[in-house]
């Protein structure tokens, strides 16, 4: 592929988190509308994607595509992970851009521990404090995809194009510009709410952070990130929460207060729509 053609992918990064759940951790089937990366740090569990039977494992990195189906249960008493969340620039009609054009596998082992080690800088940049935090942020979901593209086996890769005999133009033929991907307007509102997402927010506001008009921003935003603000909104102050459940002994309805919701009975609807389980469950879980 034309290397100034590569110049145009960009990969727009959503969202990280580390989860530690007991043997009885199960998430239900659920379509992705952006793509995935998970380190596993300990224990084993099953990942069903698109049909297919995963057994992942500690060291493991494991790539899933946007569009696909993903289940997941645990196997062991304690299992750990980081999870990122990212969307590509561009769209490839065949297939996942990755995994097509780059021989990405589903399953990678991490041999010399090169990918922890991005894991875990881009999860300390994204809770530290500095300026520089998103940049250092994207930095390293590039390290990271470029670290996966190194495990997708190059010389099949060569092997591939060559046989196809594909110009520049069939590739550009088979790739779009990605309907999801993420402007600097909608940009901008993501990365604040994943920096500050304690704040009290309305669309309006985060609207007027984008600079559209609150019709617009909503379509906008559902197009690019695959669901509505206030959705996404909930998801990353549950995700906060569920931190906050794990790291302090704080009572769970100060907790819910501390992510900016007054009612804990409707916080605990709201965490048991993403986890399946109750926050209560989530905390005793983790101690088991």
């Amino acid at each position: 592929m034309n290397s100034s053609f590569i110049n145009f992918i960009r990969f727009n990064f959503l969202y990280i988190d580390r989860y530690t759940f007991g043997q009885s951790w199960v998430y239900p089937e659920d379509y992705l509308p952006y793509s995935m990366l998970r380190y596993i740090q300990h224990g084993e569990a099953i990942f069903v994607i698109d049909g297919v039977d995963y057994k992942v494992s500690e060291g493991n990195v494991v790539y899933i595509p946007v569009g696909s189906k993903l289940s997941c249960h645990a196997l062991d008493e304690e299992f750990s992970f980081y999870s990122i969340r990212f969307a590509t620039s561009v769209k490839y009609d065949g297939g996942d851009l990755l995994s097509e054009y780059y021989c990405v596998p589903t399953i990678m082992y991490d041999k010399n521990d090169e990918a922890i080690t991005y894991f875990e800088e881009m999860y300390h940049w994204v809770k530290s404090d500095v300026h520089s935090r998103m940049f250092r942020v994207r930095g390293y979901l590039e390290l990271i995809i470029g670290y996966i593209i190194d495990q997708g086996a190059v010389d099949s890769l060569n092997k591939h194009f060559a046989q196809s005999n594909e110009s520049l133009n069939t590739i550009k033929h088979h790739t779009r510009k990605n309907e999801g991907r993420l402007d600097t307007r909608i940009q901008n509102v993501v990365d604040y709410i994943i920096l500050h997402p304690t704040e009290q927010y309305t669309v309006l506001k985060m609207s007027d952070m984008a600079n559209l008009s609150e019709s617009r921003f909503r379509t906008l935003f559902k197009k690019q990130v695959g669901k509505n603000p206030l959705d996404y909104l909930n998801e990353i102050k549950v995700m906060t929460a569920a931190r906050k459940l794990l790291m302090s002994n704080d009572n769970i309805s100060d907790i819910a207060y501390q992510v900016g919701y007054e009612d804990p009975n409707y916080f605990s609807r709201i965490f048991k729509k993403y986890f399946c389980i109750t926050p209560k469950q989530y905390r005793d879980n983790a101690k088991e």
